[in-house]
């Protein structure tokens, strides 16, 4: 262990006379259990067994970390691309990646590509999840998941759709989300209602989420269905209506069936 220990310190002592860094000059720095290799005629490292990639708040493991670089006129390696294989994770202050295969991270965008089947991300009390593929933009703190995406957030709410985006804000130093974007296929599970529509739009300050598109409310067997709806998740009243822009209802846009005999009965989303 010692004289592995040695080897990392003078594998380093070269890294940093080579000046591994990002383009924005902050440093890169890479740890592994096994080995590390410097492959340079492909101008990248590898580095294996419980491998690590270090950048400020950032932390990415896997087994396996490939970090590849440009190398310019005087010596300095600028790290472009970094590439982890199996048992991914991304740690980012308080927000966390999980369940990753392969991720990808284009150090130039501060943008990271995730996939794998059982993708989970976990920001303070929210969860993102995916079964195909999760993106993570760190600047601009938005977070993607396409293929089965599910939001939830503790007992308030379970929100499905091919595709989720979430817009995570950064407060007194916790990770919350700010808003949450639905496309194809949106359910919306909340208290004893559920919700359906083609798109949906949920902001955290109001409470409120927007669905358009072949909207349909239902709680138990009675439905309301329109081309506009507006969930109020906090006070758990909604609201059926003609789409932005419609200035008349007609029966084609509001409808409802009512069973009478339905017990309505308060339950937390499962």
């Amino acid at each position: 262990m010692f004289l592995f220990y040695f080897f990392l310190i003078s594998l380093f002592s070269i890294v940093d006379a080579q000046q591994l860094i990002k383009q924005d000059g902050s440093p890169v720095e890479i740890y592994a259990d096994e080995a590390i290799e410097w492959h340079k005629n492909d101008n990248k490292y590898i580095a294996i067994g419980n491998a690590k990639a270090k950048s400020g708040s950032m932390i990415l493991k896997s087994d396996k970390i490939e970090a590849f670089y440009d190398e310019s006129d005087d010596s300095a390696m600028d790290i472009r691309l970094v590439k982890a294989h199996r048992r991914v994770k991304i740690i980012d202050n308080k927000l966390e990646i999980t369940g990753g295969n392969l991720a990808e991270y284009n150090l130039n965008k501060d943008h990271f590509s995730i996939f794998g089947k059982d993708l989970v991300l976990t920001s303070e009390k929210n969860k993102l999840k995916s079964t195909n593929k999760m993106e993570y933009w760190r600047q601009k703190g938005v977070a993607i998941a396409t293929g089965n995406a599910t939001a939830t957030k503790e007992n308030e709410f379970i929100i499905k759709a091919e595709k989720l985006i979430w817009y995570i804000n950064e407060i007194d130093n916790k990770m919350d989300v700010k808003k949450i974007l639905g496309f194809n296929n949106v359910s919306i599970r909340s208290n004893n209602e559920v919700a359906f529509s083609d798109k949906a739009l949920y902001n955290r300050m109001s409470g409120i989420c927007k669905l358009f598109g072949n909207v349909k409310l239902q709680r138990g067997t009675s439905f309301l269905t329109g081309d506009y709806a507006e969930m109020d998740l906090k006070k758990g009243i909604s609201k059926l209506m003609p789409a932005p822009g419609r200035d008349s209802l007609n029966e084609n846009r509001v409808r409802a069936l009512i069973d009478k005999g339905e017990n309505y009965d308060r339950k937390k989303p499962n």
